[in-house]
C-alpha cells in the first residue's frame, strides 16, 4: 500500500490522455487519489498544467524538409546533420520548459506569471472543494462594502443577468499574493457541498493574470464539473462558474 507521498511522486510521471493510466504503479496511484481529497486536488492541478505544457511543446515548429533530408542524404552526412537538428530541437524544448518553469506551470510552486488557464482551474477547484465565506449577506451593497474594506476588486461590475441572482456572501481568495474577490450566489440548480452557493464569480485585477481574455465578450469552457464564462472589463478579469451547460450560464449576461 503506497503512501500519499509515494503516490504523488508516481503521479508526477502521469500524462493524462495517454496509456500511462494502464501502468500498474500509476493505476494504483490514481486509485489512491480518488480516495484522498488533498491528493485529488493536487492531481487536478497537475493534469491542467500537463495539458498546458503539452500544448506549448506542440507549438515548437518542426524544421521544414527534415524528413526528406534524413531519407535522401548519405548515412554519415545524414547522421551528422540530423544530430545537429536534434540538438537544436532539444534546445528549443529546453527553452520551452524553462519558460514554463518560470511561469509556474512546472516546478514546486506558483508564480505571478502563471497564465489564465491555470488561474481558471485553480479558482474553480477552490469553489468545488468547499470554502468558508468571509462575509455572509444577501445584500449586494453590503457585500461590496466588505470587499472595498478588504481592498479587493474595487469598482467591479456585474452583468445584467447576474444582478438578478440571489447573493449569499463573499470570500477573499489568493492568487500568488494578489487578492481575488469571490462573490457567491444561489441559483435554483444543484447545490454545492456547502448547500448555500452554486454560482460563483471571481474578480481580480486583469494585470495579475497572463493571457487573460482581452475584452468583455465571454469565453465559455467546461472546467471540472462546472461551465465557466470569462471576460475582462474595466481593468478587471471576471470568471463565472456554474453547474449546467453553456446555455444555462448565458442567462446570467
Amino acid at each position: 500500500m503506497m503512501t500519499r507521498e509515494e503516490a504523488q511522486r508516481t503521479l508526477l510521471l502521469y500524462r493524462p490522455g495517454t496509456s500511462d493510466a494502464e501502468e500498474p504503479d500509476i493505476a494504483e496511484a490514481l486509485n489512491f487519489a480518488k480516495q484522498d481529497a488533498e491528493l485529488s486536488r493536487w492531481l487536478e492541478q497537475h493534469c491542467a498544467q500537463q495539458s498546458i505544457l503539452r500544448e506549448k511543446i506542440r507549438q515548437i515548429p518542426v524544421p521544414v524538409g527534415l524528413k526528406e533530408q534524413i531519407i535522401s542524404e548519405r548515412p554519415k552526412l545524414a547522421r551528422e546533420r540530423v544530430t545537429q537538428r536534434v540538438i537544436a530541437m532539444a534546445l528549443a524544448v529546453v527553452a520551452v520548459l524553462f519558460v514554463c518553469w518560470r511561469a509556474g506551470l512546472i516546478g514546486n510552486g506558483p508564480s505571478a506569471d502563471e497564465n489564465f488557464a491555470v488561474y481558471r482551474t485553480r479558482m474553480i477547484s477552490a469553489a468545488l472543494r468547499g470554502y468558508a465565506m468571509d462575509f455572509e449577506s444577501s445584500d449586494p451593497a453590503k457585500i461590496r462594502e466588505y470587499l472595498v474594506k478588504e481592498k479587493v476588486a474595487k469598482n467591479y461590475e456585474l452583468p445584467n443577468g447576474l444582478q438578478k441572482a440571489v447573493a449569499t456572501g463573499c470570500a477573499v481568495e489568493d492568487w500568488d499574493g494578489t487578492k481575488v474577490a469571490l462573490l457567491c450566489f444561489s441559483d435554483s440548480g444543484p447545490q454545492s457541498a456547502g448547500g448555500k452557493s452554486d454560482l460563483w464569480l471571481f474578480v481580480v485585477d486583469r494585470n495579475a493574470v497572463k493571457e487573460a481574455p482581452a475584452n468583455d465578450t465571454p469565453q465559455f469552457a467546461k472546467v471540472n464539473k462546472l461551465i465557466t464564462a470569462s471576460w475582462s472589463h474595466g481593468g478587471k478579469l471576471y470568471l463565472l462558474g456554474s453547474f449546467g451547460d453553456e446555455q444555462a450560464i448565458r442567462r446570467w449576461f
